[in-house]
């Protein structure tokens, strides 16, 4: 038996096969009287109907924090995915064994919890939101993961779109309640293999980007959710090049810059992004003219579950689940 057991929130359970591939026990949500997560009203519905075995194990739970897409049976929004997992670390925490013994009446005996819960998130909660930009914002990125890290005993997030700057998130990984599991070297790698670049250099689309990876690369500026201009000149002809990034939503931004590289002479371009998430209108579709644009030449991560990605390209997902069993 492995280390520790694995439980599956909704935005992960595309990750459950490669998991039990690797030996782990896993356990995901049981369904509600409608055969669903998710009541009439919109509450959601959390259970794990054989907790008792996780009784004195090492348990981690893993949960993207995104929105659904057309990959996935029910609708959740990001406040779906927090609440549910804040469901299931709360029951976790004192897990019940219910027993009916007659009509609207039950008895509830405390079964042993598991001997630590540690959270993954493949996806990070209000990533764009991990701090406020304006007088009286919400900083809803930091409620959320400093909610869940009070449940739990450590959060690891997966290539974090809030900086190691942010003062929240130095202050979780000072009480070592914080980890991040960086999967950009290990696309990279992927992305190598699947278009035979034996070298290359990388680069990074936009300061943000820059700043996470510590290398070089363009300036951007915004207008708008969708329109984006780059600005500076790398040295990059007669060579390949991989563009690496944490998200993206359309590519217009891993667009601009695989055409900026081209016209600087670089010789071929790959684009390698850690998450994919489709907007809540066309977002599939988005991704779809995404793959188109670039020729085929990009690669991502299954962090969230995608039709185009997952299921219509799988020889250009990689896996995260091999990552996470090798970091943790």
């Amino acid at each position: 038996m492995k280390d520790y057991d694995v439980v599956l929130a909704s935005g992960a359970e595309h990750l459950q096969s490669r998991f039990e591939e690797l030996g782990f026990r896993v356990y995901t949500s049981d369904l509600n009287y409608d055969y669903k997560r998710m009541f009439p009203n919109a509450d959601i519905y959390v259970k794990i109907g054989k907790v008792a075995q996780l009784s004195g194990r090492k348990v981690m739970i893993v949960q993207s924090c995104t929105g659904s897409g057309p990959a996935e049976n029910e609708q959740y929004s990001t406040s779906d995915r927090v609440v549910e997992l804040l469901l299931l670390l709360d029951m976790l925490s004192k897990p019940l064994h219910v027993e009916k013994i007659g009509h609207k009446q039950y008895t509830c005996t405390p079964i042993p919890p598991p001997k630590s819960v540690e959270v993954v998130l493949t996806f990070q909660p209000f990533a764009l939101q991990d701090k406020s930009f304006e007088t009286g914002e919400a900083s809803s990125g930091r409620w959320a993961i400093e909610s869940i890290a009070k449940l739990c005993n450590k959060v690891h997030v997966v290539s974090p779109h809030a900086p190691d700057s942010l003062e929240w998130v130095r202050g979780l990984k000072d009480k070592g309640l914080y980890r991040i599991i960086d999967v950009v070297p290990d696309l990279v790698e992927f992305a190598k293999k699947e278009f035979d670049f034996e070298e290359c250099v990388v680069i990074a689309p936009d300061e943000g980007a820059q700043e996470r990876y510590k290398i070089d690369g363009y300036g951007k500026s915004r207008t708008n959710s969708f329109k984006v201009e780059l600005h500076g000149d790398l040295d990059v002809k007669d060579l390949n090049v991989v563009v690496i990034d944490d998200l993206t939503k359309s590519g217009s931004t891993l667009l601009k810059a695989r055409d900026r590289l081209l016209e600087q002479g670089a010789k071929e371009v790959i684009l390698a992004v850690a998450h994919v998430v489709p907007l809540l209108e066309r977002g599939e579709e988005l991704l779809e003219r995404l793959i188109e644009k670039c020729n085929g030449k990009i690669v991502t991560s299954n962090t969230v579950n995608t039709e185009i990605f997952g299921k219509e390209h799988p020889n250009l997902c990689y896996n995260i689940v091999n990552t996470l069993v090798e970091t943790l």
